[in-house]
């Protein structure tokens, strides 16, 4: 379970964004003309992409729920009247039941967070495709620049507050062979005694 310093202000995720380049022809491209498409007929067919095997399936979809979980968390706790059942869709046994109590305490003492937390890195340590399947994944964040408040607006946050950690997530999918991608849920997690992040 993720202690309290390691869930409290965690939130958020940065999603990754895949540029794909375009080429314009304006005509001229020697390429495109009908002769040299046509000399191209006896060229060799282009090789077919090898399809990615299940462990990087599940690799690429529990990183993504990862990214979804922090997203989500930050949401929630920025937003009193999100419900705290939008956690399910993210978290799953005692990671769910961690973040849900330290929902309900924070809204009781009439807290709230502003500002989302950064993922700086996530490596995915192993996955296995056994049931349930379950991956292994390191994130360094940065809560720098998220803020909790009461209702005065006044800060709670203790100038001790480490802005900068790792935790280590267990991403799990009791429905593998059903929802390979969208079955994985944050099941649990663990501060780490890394030094911060590249970058962060």
């Amino acid at each position: 379970m993720t202690r309290a310093r390691g869930v409290t202000g965690v939130a958020t995720a940065a999603l990754v964004v895949v540029a794909l380049g375009a080429c314009s022809n304006d005509g001229n491209d020697p390429a495109a003309s009908p002769s040299a498409s046509q000399s191209t007929s006896g060229s060799p067919a282009p090789s077919t992409p090898t399809p990615p095997s299940n462990s990087e399936i599940a690799s690429e979809a529990a990183s993504a729920m990862v990214r979804q979980y922090f997203t989500t968390v930050g949401e929630v706790r920025q937003d009193p009247k999100r419900p705290a059942s939008d956690l399910d869709a993210v978290a799953s046994s005692t990671q769910l039941l961690a973040q849900k109590n330290l929902l309900m305490s924070q809204r009781a003492d009439g807290l709230h967070q502003t500002g989302m937390t950064k993922v700086v890195k996530l490596t995915v340590q192993s996955v296995s495709l056994d049931n349930p399947a379950t991956a292994i994944v390191d994130v360094c964040w940065d809560v720098s620049g998220v803020d909790v408040i009461d209702r005065s607006g006044k800060s709670v946050v203790t100038p001790e507050r480490k802005d900068v950690g790792w935790t280590r997530f267990t991403v799990t999918n009791t429905n593998w062979k059903t929802a390979p991608t969208d079955g994985w849920r944050v099941s649990g997690g663990s501060d780490l005694e890394k030094e911060p992040c590249a970058g962060s």
